[in-house]
Protein backbone atom coordinates (compact mmCIF):
# COMPACT_ATOMS: atom_id res chain seq x y z
CA UNK A 1 0.00 0.00 0.00
CA UNK A 2 3.11 2.16 0.82
CA UNK A 3 4.14 1.81 -2.65
CA UNK A 4 0.84 2.22 -4.23
CA UNK A 5 0.64 5.64 -2.58
CA UNK A 6 3.96 6.68 -3.31
CA UNK A 7 3.39 5.81 -6.75
CA UNK A 8 0.25 7.91 -7.08
CA UNK A 9 2.34 10.70 -5.62
CA UNK A 10 4.65 10.50 -8.17
CA UNK A 11 2.28 10.16 -10.86
CA UNK A 12 0.23 13.17 -9.70
CA UNK A 13 3.59 15.20 -9.53
CA UNK A 14 4.02 14.13 -12.81
CA UNK A 15 0.97 15.15 -14.28
CA UNK A 16 1.35 18.94 -12.87
CA UNK A 17 5.20 18.96 -14.18
CA UNK A 18 3.26 17.92 -17.59
CA UNK A 19 0.56 20.44 -17.32
CA UNK A 20 3.18 23.27 -16.39
CA UNK A 21 5.34 22.53 -19.45
CA UNK A 22 2.50 22.29 -21.36
CA UNK A 23 1.32 26.15 -20.14
CA UNK A 24 4.92 26.95 -20.50
CA UNK A 25 4.78 26.07 -23.79
CA UNK A 26 1.46 27.89 -24.99
CA UNK A 27 2.81 31.34 -23.34
CA UNK A 28 5.92 30.99 -25.15
CA UNK A 29 3.97 30.64 -28.04
CA UNK A 30 1.65 33.33 -27.62
CA UNK A 31 4.87 35.76 -26.80
CA UNK A 32 6.38 35.18 -29.97
CA UNK A 33 6.94 38.19 -31.97
CA UNK A 34 3.67 39.09 -34.11
CA UNK A 35 4.72 39.77 -37.70
CA UNK A 36 1.91 42.09 -38.05
CA UNK A 37 3.96 44.58 -35.22
CA UNK A 38 6.26 46.37 -37.58
CA UNK A 39 8.90 47.88 -35.88
CA UNK A 40 11.34 50.65 -37.13
CA UNK A 41 14.97 52.30 -35.42
CA UNK A 42 14.98 56.04 -35.11
CA UNK A 43 18.04 57.56 -34.08
CA UNK A 44 20.34 60.42 -34.72
CA UNK A 45 20.92 63.62 -33.31
CA UNK A 46 18.42 66.78 -32.18
CA UNK A 47 16.40 66.76 -35.03
CA UNK A 48 15.75 63.51 -35.13
CA UNK A 49 15.22 63.46 -31.39
CA UNK A 50 12.81 66.60 -32.00
CA UNK A 51 13.43 69.97 -31.60
CA UNK A 52 9.83 72.12 -32.33
CA UNK A 53 7.10 72.59 -30.67
CA UNK A 54 4.04 70.66 -30.23
CA UNK A 55 0.59 71.64 -30.97
CA UNK A 56 -2.46 70.60 -30.41
CA UNK A 57 -3.06 68.55 -33.38
CA UNK A 58 0.23 66.67 -32.62
CA UNK A 59 -1.26 65.09 -29.98
CA UNK A 60 -3.99 63.27 -31.98
CA UNK A 61 -2.85 59.67 -31.74
CA UNK A 62 -3.41 56.59 -33.55
CA UNK A 63 -3.42 53.33 -31.41
CA UNK A 64 -2.05 51.21 -34.27
CA UNK A 65 1.25 53.52 -33.92
CA UNK A 66 3.41 52.73 -30.91
CA UNK A 67 7.00 53.99 -28.99
CA UNK A 68 9.13 52.30 -26.71
CA UNK A 69 10.21 54.06 -23.84
CA UNK A 70 13.95 55.08 -24.19
CA UNK A 71 14.11 56.51 -20.82
CA UNK A 72 12.75 56.41 -17.46
CA UNK A 73 9.97 59.49 -17.69
CA UNK A 74 7.86 59.97 -14.86
CA UNK A 75 6.87 63.33 -16.35
CA UNK A 76 5.48 60.73 -19.40
CA UNK A 77 4.51 58.12 -17.17
CA UNK A 78 6.71 55.74 -18.91
CA UNK A 79 9.49 52.83 -17.99
CA UNK A 80 11.86 52.31 -20.44
CA UNK A 81 11.90 49.42 -22.71
CA UNK A 82 8.16 49.26 -22.10
CA UNK A 83 5.79 50.26 -25.25
CA UNK A 84 3.03 52.85 -25.19
CA UNK A 85 0.22 54.75 -27.73
CA UNK A 86 2.51 57.48 -29.75
CA UNK A 87 2.41 60.58 -28.80
CA UNK A 88 5.10 63.44 -28.59
CA UNK A 89 7.57 63.77 -27.40
CA UNK A 90 8.89 60.57 -28.89
CA UNK A 91 12.46 60.54 -27.91
CA UNK A 92 13.13 61.03 -24.21
CA UNK A 93 11.10 63.12 -21.97
CA UNK A 94 11.24 66.75 -22.59
CA UNK A 95 12.09 67.04 -26.51
CA UNK A 96 9.89 68.90 -28.80
CA UNK A 97 8.25 67.47 -32.26
CA UNK A 98 10.39 64.99 -35.02
CA UNK A 99 10.01 63.26 -38.02
CA UNK A 100 9.15 60.28 -36.19
CA UNK A 101 6.15 61.93 -35.21
CA UNK A 102 4.39 62.06 -38.86
CA UNK A 103 6.75 59.14 -40.31
CA UNK A 104 4.57 56.79 -37.55
CA UNK A 105 1.22 58.05 -38.74
CA UNK A 106 1.59 58.16 -42.08
CA UNK A 107 2.93 54.71 -41.96
CA UNK A 108 0.22 53.35 -40.58
CA UNK A 109 -2.35 55.35 -42.84
CA UNK A 110 -0.39 53.49 -45.53
CA UNK A 111 -0.41 50.13 -44.46
CA UNK A 112 -3.37 47.66 -44.04
CA UNK A 113 -5.61 48.29 -40.64
CA UNK A 114 -4.19 44.34 -39.20
CA UNK A 115 -0.51 46.22 -39.03
CA UNK A 116 0.57 47.97 -35.44
CA UNK A 117 3.59 50.50 -36.44
CA UNK A 118 6.46 50.30 -33.45
CA UNK A 119 8.72 53.11 -33.15
CA UNK A 120 12.07 52.92 -31.26
CA UNK A 121 14.14 56.26 -30.60
CA UNK A 122 17.83 56.47 -29.67
CA UNK A 123 18.47 60.07 -30.67
CA UNK A 124 20.73 62.45 -28.76
CA UNK A 125 20.68 66.28 -29.69
CA UNK A 126 24.09 67.83 -30.44
CA UNK A 127 25.88 64.09 -30.39
CA UNK A 128 28.58 63.39 -32.93
CA UNK A 129 28.56 60.02 -34.56
CA UNK A 130 30.85 58.41 -32.88
CA UNK A 131 27.99 57.99 -29.81
CA UNK A 132 26.47 55.07 -31.97
CA UNK A 133 29.86 53.10 -33.10
CA UNK A 134 29.95 49.69 -31.29
CA UNK A 135 33.16 50.57 -30.42
CA UNK A 136 32.02 53.26 -28.04
CA UNK A 137 34.93 55.32 -28.83
CA UNK A 138 33.43 58.28 -27.30
CA UNK A 139 32.10 56.38 -24.49
CA UNK A 140 28.41 57.90 -23.28
CA UNK A 141 29.81 61.10 -24.43
CA UNK A 142 28.02 63.19 -20.75
CA UNK A 143 24.46 62.20 -22.05
CA UNK A 144 21.80 61.36 -20.59
CA UNK A 145 21.28 57.20 -21.21
CA UNK A 146 20.74 54.29 -19.31
CA UNK A 147 23.39 54.02 -16.61
CA UNK A 148 23.93 50.77 -18.13
CA UNK A 149 24.90 51.00 -21.50
CA UNK A 150 28.85 52.60 -22.52
CA UNK A 151 27.40 54.59 -25.85
CA UNK A 152 24.50 55.20 -28.04
CA UNK A 153 24.74 51.27 -29.95
CA UNK A 154 24.49 49.21 -26.67
CA UNK A 155 21.44 51.15 -25.62
CA UNK A 156 19.82 51.43 -29.22
CA UNK A 157 20.82 47.75 -29.54
CA UNK A 158 19.29 46.52 -26.23
CA UNK A 159 16.17 48.28 -27.36
CA UNK A 160 15.71 46.65 -31.26
CA UNK A 161 16.38 43.49 -29.39
CA UNK A 162 13.46 44.22 -26.81
CA UNK A 163 11.21 45.15 -30.04
CA UNK A 164 11.81 42.41 -31.53
CA UNK A 165 10.26 39.97 -29.17
CA UNK A 166 7.41 41.77 -30.04
CA UNK A 167 7.61 42.16 -33.48
CA UNK A 168 9.54 42.29 -37.02
CA UNK A 169 12.43 44.59 -37.05
CA UNK A 170 11.41 46.18 -40.95
CA UNK A 171 13.52 49.58 -41.22
CA UNK A 172 15.79 52.30 -40.05
CA UNK A 173 15.35 55.91 -40.19
CA UNK A 174 18.31 58.63 -39.51
CA UNK A 175 19.23 61.96 -39.22
CA UNK A 176 22.21 63.39 -38.25
CA UNK A 177 25.44 65.43 -39.66
CA UNK A 178 25.19 68.96 -37.95
CA UNK A 179 27.93 68.40 -35.40
CA UNK A 180 29.79 66.39 -38.35
CA UNK A 181 29.60 68.62 -40.72
CA UNK A 182 32.13 68.45 -44.25
CA UNK A 183 33.84 65.59 -42.03
CA UNK A 184 34.68 62.83 -45.47
CA UNK A 185 34.76 60.14 -42.78
CA UNK A 186 31.27 60.23 -41.58
CA UNK A 187 29.75 58.59 -44.34
CA UNK A 188 32.04 55.49 -43.49
CA UNK A 189 31.32 55.86 -39.95
CA UNK A 190 27.27 55.66 -40.38
CA UNK A 191 28.16 52.86 -42.84
CA UNK A 192 29.78 50.81 -39.70
CA UNK A 193 26.89 51.36 -37.63
CA UNK A 194 23.97 50.11 -40.34
CA UNK A 195 26.70 47.08 -41.36
CA UNK A 196 26.95 46.52 -37.24
CA UNK A 197 22.98 47.01 -36.23
CA UNK A 198 21.91 44.83 -39.37
CA UNK A 199 24.12 42.16 -38.54
CA UNK A 200 24.02 41.79 -34.55
CA UNK A 201 19.72 42.29 -34.76
CA UNK A 202 20.09 39.45 -38.27
CA UNK A 203 17.50 41.92 -39.83
CA UNK A 204 19.22 41.61 -43.38
CA UNK A 205 19.49 44.69 -45.71
CA UNK A 206 16.13 45.93 -44.34
CA UNK A 207 15.61 50.01 -45.62
CA UNK A 208 18.09 53.01 -44.25
CA UNK A 209 16.71 55.90 -44.81
CA UNK A 210 18.94 59.32 -44.17
CA UNK A 211 17.62 62.88 -44.19
CA UNK A 212 18.87 66.01 -45.45
CA UNK A 213 20.12 68.76 -43.66
CA UNK A 214 18.17 71.94 -43.40
CA UNK A 215 19.23 73.63 -46.76
CA UNK A 216 21.52 77.15 -47.42
CA UNK A 217 18.02 78.59 -48.73
CA UNK A 218 17.05 79.31 -44.62
CA UNK A 219 20.30 80.33 -43.36
CA UNK A 220 21.30 76.69 -42.39
CA UNK A 221 25.05 76.29 -40.51
CA UNK A 222 25.11 72.58 -41.87
CA UNK A 223 23.91 72.44 -45.39
CA UNK A 224 27.01 71.29 -46.77
CA UNK A 225 27.06 68.21 -45.16
CA UNK A 226 24.09 67.18 -47.28
CA UNK A 227 27.05 66.55 -50.27
CA UNK A 228 28.10 63.84 -47.96
CA UNK A 229 24.50 62.48 -46.74
CA UNK A 230 23.79 61.76 -50.61
CA UNK A 231 26.87 59.48 -50.94
CA UNK A 232 25.26 57.43 -49.06
CA UNK A 233 23.24 55.30 -51.29
CA UNK A 234 26.61 54.24 -53.06
CA UNK A 235 28.10 53.11 -49.53
CA UNK A 236 25.17 51.10 -47.99
CA UNK A 237 22.78 48.35 -49.68
CA UNK A 238 19.52 49.42 -49.56
CA UNK A 239 19.97 52.98 -48.68
CA UNK A 240 17.84 55.70 -49.73
CA UNK A 241 18.12 59.77 -49.18
CA UNK A 242 15.08 61.68 -47.80
CA UNK A 243 15.09 65.51 -49.19
CA UNK A 244 14.74 68.44 -47.29
CA UNK A 245 14.13 70.66 -50.02
CA UNK A 246 11.54 73.09 -48.99
CA UNK A 247 11.21 72.37 -45.72
CA UNK A 248 12.03 75.77 -43.70
CA UNK A 249 13.94 75.58 -40.35
CA UNK A 250 13.20 77.58 -37.06
CA UNK A 251 17.18 78.27 -36.10
CA UNK A 252 20.27 77.78 -38.22
CA UNK A 253 19.78 74.02 -37.12
CA UNK A 254 16.63 72.83 -36.93
CA UNK A 255 13.26 72.15 -38.50
CA UNK A 256 9.92 74.24 -37.92
CA UNK A 257 6.95 72.10 -36.53
CA UNK A 258 5.32 72.24 -40.20
CA UNK A 259 8.64 71.29 -41.42
CA UNK A 260 8.76 68.41 -38.79
CA UNK A 261 5.60 67.41 -40.51
CA UNK A 262 6.07 67.15 -43.80
CA UNK A 263 9.86 65.47 -43.05
CA UNK A 264 8.48 62.46 -40.83
CA UNK A 265 5.33 61.92 -44.85
CA UNK A 266 8.47 61.95 -46.80
CA UNK A 267 10.49 59.16 -44.58
CA UNK A 268 7.15 57.46 -45.12
CA UNK A 269 6.91 57.59 -48.49
CA UNK A 270 9.72 56.30 -49.30
CA UNK A 271 9.95 53.79 -46.57
CA UNK A 272 6.56 52.12 -47.65
CA UNK A 273 8.15 51.66 -51.24
CA UNK A 274 11.08 50.13 -49.99
CA UNK A 275 9.98 47.97 -47.30
CA UNK A 276 9.39 43.75 -47.75
CA UNK A 277 5.69 43.65 -47.01
CA UNK A 278 5.90 39.73 -46.75
CA UNK A 279 5.51 38.90 -42.86
CA UNK A 280 1.98 40.82 -43.35
CA UNK A 281 0.14 37.49 -42.42
CA UNK A 282 -3.26 38.36 -42.29
CA UNK A 283 -5.60 38.18 -45.73
CA UNK A 284 -5.85 41.94 -46.97
CA UNK A 285 -7.27 42.94 -50.17
CA UNK A 286 -5.11 44.93 -53.13
CA UNK A 287 -6.20 48.40 -52.32
CA UNK A 288 -5.95 48.27 -48.66
CA UNK A 289 -2.41 47.12 -48.82
CA UNK A 290 -1.00 50.49 -50.92
CA UNK A 291 1.47 52.80 -50.54
CA UNK A 292 0.57 56.78 -49.90
CA UNK A 293 0.72 56.60 -54.06
CA UNK A 294 2.92 55.32 -56.42
CA UNK A 295 3.81 58.51 -57.98
CA UNK A 296 5.16 59.64 -54.92
CA UNK A 297 8.21 57.12 -54.59
CA UNK A 298 11.40 57.97 -54.96
CA UNK A 299 14.19 55.89 -57.72
CA UNK A 300 14.87 53.00 -57.15
CA UNK A 301 19.11 53.73 -56.12
CA UNK A 302 21.54 52.12 -58.34
CA UNK A 303 24.84 51.06 -56.56
CA UNK A 304 26.97 54.35 -56.46
CA UNK A 305 30.97 52.84 -57.51
CA UNK A 306 32.46 56.07 -57.96
CA UNK A 307 34.01 58.17 -55.37
CA UNK A 308 35.02 61.68 -55.02
CA UNK A 309 38.90 62.14 -53.90
CA UNK A 310 39.69 65.36 -55.07
CA UNK A 311 36.97 67.73 -57.12
CA UNK A 312 36.80 70.71 -58.84
CA UNK A 313 33.49 72.22 -58.43
CA UNK A 314 31.69 73.48 -61.32
CA UNK A 315 28.32 75.83 -62.49
CA UNK A 316 28.13 75.06 -66.19
CA UNK A 317 24.54 74.66 -67.50
CA UNK A 318 22.49 74.60 -70.44
CA UNK A 319 18.77 75.74 -70.20
CA UNK A 320 15.60 74.80 -72.50
CA UNK A 321 13.88 78.06 -72.71
CA UNK A 322 10.23 78.46 -73.00
CA UNK A 323 8.08 78.40 -75.90
CA UNK A 324 4.95 79.01 -76.96
CA UNK A 325 3.70 75.80 -76.44
CA UNK A 326 5.35 75.10 -72.87
CA UNK A 327 4.88 76.32 -69.85
CA UNK A 328 8.30 76.73 -68.06
CA UNK A 329 12.16 76.57 -68.07
CA UNK A 330 14.30 73.67 -67.62
CA UNK A 331 18.12 74.84 -66.93
CA UNK A 332 20.74 70.86 -66.38
CA UNK A 333 23.36 72.38 -64.28
CA UNK A 334 26.55 70.20 -63.34
CA UNK A 335 27.47 70.61 -60.16
CA UNK A 336 30.74 68.64 -59.28
CA UNK A 337 32.84 67.40 -61.86
CA UNK A 338 35.69 64.71 -61.10
CA UNK A 339 37.62 61.72 -62.98
CA UNK A 340 34.64 59.09 -63.63
CA UNK A 341 32.27 60.90 -61.81
CA UNK A 342 30.30 63.57 -61.33
CA UNK A 343 26.87 65.60 -59.77
CA UNK A 344 24.19 67.36 -61.56
CA UNK A 345 20.96 68.69 -60.96
CA UNK A 346 17.75 69.64 -63.43
CA UNK A 347 15.54 72.85 -62.18
CA UNK A 348 12.41 73.83 -63.26
CA UNK A 349 10.72 77.00 -62.91
CA UNK A 350 6.87 77.71 -63.87
CA UNK A 351 7.33 80.73 -66.44
CA UNK A 352 3.88 81.48 -67.10
CA UNK A 353 0.80 82.86 -65.00
CA UNK A 354 -0.49 79.82 -63.65
CA UNK A 355 0.01 77.08 -61.42
CA UNK A 356 1.81 73.55 -62.69
CA UNK A 357 0.53 70.46 -61.26
CA UNK A 358 2.50 67.80 -62.04
CA UNK A 359 6.10 67.37 -64.40
CA UNK A 360 8.23 65.60 -66.55
CA UNK A 361 11.19 66.41 -67.95
CA UNK A 362 13.61 63.75 -70.10
CA UNK A 363 17.28 63.59 -71.06
CA UNK A 364 19.88 62.01 -72.83
CA UNK A 365 23.56 61.25 -72.95
CA UNK A 366 25.05 60.93 -76.37
CA UNK A 367 28.34 59.02 -74.69
CA UNK A 368 28.84 56.33 -71.88
CA UNK A 369 27.63 59.14 -69.38
CA UNK A 370 25.06 56.79 -66.98
CA UNK A 371 23.00 58.51 -63.41
CA UNK A 372 23.64 56.25 -60.55
CA UNK A 373 21.35 57.59 -58.05
CA UNK A 374 19.23 60.54 -58.07
CA UNK A 375 16.78 62.86 -55.25
CA UNK A 376 13.45 64.74 -55.17
CA UNK A 377 12.14 63.03 -58.14
CA UNK A 378 11.09 59.36 -59.65
CA UNK A 379 13.42 58.49 -62.24
CA UNK A 380 12.47 55.72 -65.03
CA UNK A 381 14.35 54.64 -67.96
CA UNK A 382 18.45 54.34 -68.80
CA UNK A 383 19.70 56.38 -71.32
CA UNK A 384 17.15 58.19 -71.79
CA UNK A 385 16.26 59.03 -68.52
CA UNK A 386 12.76 60.45 -67.52
CA UNK A 387 11.93 62.47 -64.13
CA UNK A 388 8.78 63.11 -62.91
CA UNK A 389 7.38 64.97 -59.78
CA UNK A 390 7.13 63.36 -56.13
CA UNK A 391 3.51 64.06 -54.43
CA UNK A 392 5.71 67.35 -52.33
CA UNK A 393 7.02 69.19 -55.42
CA UNK A 394 4.43 68.12 -57.86
CA UNK A 395 3.14 71.78 -58.34
CA UNK A 396 5.12 74.83 -59.17
CA UNK A 397 3.47 78.09 -58.36
CA UNK A 398 3.89 80.71 -61.06
CA UNK A 399 7.70 82.09 -60.77
CA UNK A 400 8.47 79.38 -58.42
CA UNK A 401 10.87 76.38 -58.80
CA UNK A 402 11.59 73.03 -58.26
CA UNK A 403 14.74 71.10 -58.53
CA UNK A 404 16.37 67.38 -58.38
CA UNK A 405 19.64 66.25 -57.98
CA UNK A 406 21.54 63.06 -59.12
CA UNK A 407 25.29 61.68 -59.53
CA UNK A 408 26.46 59.13 -62.02
CA UNK A 409 29.46 58.08 -63.69
CA UNK A 410 31.26 59.31 -67.06
CA UNK A 411 34.11 58.65 -69.28
CA UNK A 412 37.52 61.29 -68.02
CA UNK A 413 37.02 64.89 -69.44
CA UNK A 414 34.63 67.41 -68.73
CA UNK A 415 31.10 65.82 -67.73
CA UNK A 416 27.92 66.18 -70.32
CA UNK A 417 25.85 68.59 -70.30
CA UNK A 418 22.58 67.52 -72.26
CA UNK A 419 19.59 69.34 -73.30
CA UNK A 420 16.29 68.91 -71.05
CA UNK A 421 13.11 68.22 -72.68
CA UNK A 422 9.34 67.71 -70.90
CA UNK A 423 5.90 68.86 -70.87
CA UNK A 424 7.03 71.65 -69.32
CA UNK A 425 10.27 72.93 -71.04
CA UNK A 426 9.47 71.47 -74.37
Amino acid sequence: MKELSMFNKNNMLGKLLFSMLLSTAANQVFAAPDPNFHIYLMFGQSNMEGAAPIENQDRVTNPRVKVMADLNCGNLGRTYGNWYVASPPLNRCYSGLGPGDYFGKNMADGMPSSITIGLVPAAVSGTPIELYQKSAPIGRNNQNLPTQFNGGYAWLLDMAKKAQQAGVIKGIIFHQGESDTSDPNWKNQVKEIVTDLRRDLGIGDVPFLAGELLYADYGSCCHWHNTEVRKLPGLINNAHVVSAMGLPGMDVYHFTTASYREFGRRYAQIMLDKIDRNSVVSSVSSSSARSLSSSSSTSSRISVSSRASSSATTSRSVSSSSRATSTGKCVYTITNDWGNGFTASIKITNTSATTLNGWSVSWNYTNATRVTNLWNGVVTGSNPYTTTHMDWNKTIQPGQSVEFGFQGTKPNGTAAVPAVTGNVCN
